[in-house]
């Protein structure tokens, strides 16, 4: 058996949740000793001025390209692959995505993006690389679909229902949860960290991730009617938005209740000292933070997959939706009560999981190991009759 195969890891930088899943899963092959792993923006490869068009749509932030959006994930959400438009976007660049596997030459390709090339030569060059689809929403979606597709790991049993009713063998999913980094998935000492970014343990902190959002009209309006409504401090995450950086730092900086902070490694830190979190529907950070068991408040969810996340994790409470800034305040004063946070508390610690990427991994290993020479032939298996029962993996 091969003990370092190759590992192809298909990701892109559409938001950063892609990227996120793909280095859970790349930091659990590597503690598993597999050190050949190539994690790719594959789309951004072979068709990067077609990408960077679609990133720039994706992040516009005028109400009409988010209607927009919303409307062609809706229209699409049932694709199918072997209709027109599946094939279609399938297979776009296939000719350079064929070069890159032949000059990696993986022993399992795992898409963290639905940028299914890879999947569609296998149609036509009988190709029997082991294919994982790792869904990184809380909602089914076509694009994530792909007859070549060995295994598909899901966040819940209701998508699999879903994708069972799609025509999707069992045998072909898993209910993993979604994958974490490690960091989210431990224990920190809060009180610790409540010294070392010089915080009163006596307060109450909002995480507002306002770099998702970046107006900084509405982000003032927000801070504002929280600091004038509720009991919390606001502690503003920025990101790499230094124009929102400055100008707020310009309106609050004199505010001993706000503390504002730009782009941070350090989220798993925030997460932990903080007892609300203020933010866009991205699935990888409400999963961080159900994995905390911090509470989240998503405001004004955008159109397509984030409505979809935040909908469902909405509908079996875990986390709450606010449309408007009356509606932020009063769940800000519900989490006031101790009942209702542990409460909420409760409901997250059941549904979180732990250990997902390393689910993926051993799934993997096993996956590649029964490629290996010293599996009997597959004419033998299907003899045997035992085609179904090796994993799906032929």
């Amino acid at each position: 058996m091969n003990t370092d195969p190759k590992v192809l890891i298909v990701t892109s930088a559409f938001g950063d949740g892609h990227m996120k899943v793909a280095e859970a899963i790349e930091h659990s092959f590597r503690r598993r000793g597999i050190s050949r792993i190539t994690t790719m923006d594959l789309f951004a490869v072979v068709h990067p001025y077609l990408n960077e068009l679609s990133r720039r749509f994706y992040l516009n932030s005028t109400g009409f390209t988010q209607e927009l959006y919303g409307l062609l994930y809706t229209v699409t959400s049932k694709m199918r692959p072997e209709q027109f438009m599946g094939r279609l976007i399938h297979s776009m660049g296939k000719r350079k995505v064929q070069r890159i596997i032949d000059d990696i030459q993986p022993d399992i390709i795992i898409h963290t993006f639905p940028y299914l090339a890879a999947a569609e030569l296998a149609s036509t060059t009988g190709s029997r690389i082991p294919m994982f689809t790792v869904m990184t929403d809380y909602v089914v979606h076509g694009r994530w679909l792909h007859p070549q597709t060995t295994k598909y790991f899901i966040a819940t049993e209701s998508m699999k229902a879903t994708l069972i009713s799609a025509g999707i063998a069992e045998e072909k999913l898993v209910v993993s949860g979604i994958p974490i980094r490690e960091a989210f998935e431990q224990t920190l000492d809060r009180e610790g960290l409540l010294r070392k970014h010089k915080l009163d343990r006596n307060r109450r902190h909002l995480l507002l991730a306002a770099g998702a959002y970046g107006v900084l009209g509405d982000i003032s309006s927000l801070i504002k009617r929280v600091l004038l409504k509720s009991n919390f401090d606001v502690i503003v995450l920025c990101g790499n938005n230094h124009k929102l950086r400055s100008a707020t730092k310009e309106l609050f900086q004199e505010n001993p209740r706000v503390h504002i902070l730009g782009y941070t490694e350090e989220m798993q830190e925030l997460m932990c000292i903080s007892s609300c979190l203020l933010t866009k529907a991205g699935a990888i950070t409400l999963t961080e933070a159900m994995a905390q068991t911090l509470p989240v408040i998503v405001y004004r969810p955008l159109p397509g997959q984030e409505a979809g996340n935040a909908e469902w994790l909405s509908g079996h409470h875990l986390i709450e939706i606010a449309r408007n800034e009356e509606q932020l305040v009063e769940q800000l004063q519900r989490l006031e009560h101790m009942a209702y946070r542990e409460e909420r508390e409760q409901r997250m610690k059941a549904f979180s999981r732990k250990y997902t990427s390393d689910c993926i991994v051993s799934e993997a290993l096993d996956a590649i190991k029964l490629r290996q020479p010293s599996v009997p032939s597959a004419k033998s298996m299907i003899v045997e009759g035992q085609a179904k029962t090796i994993h799906g993996y032929y």
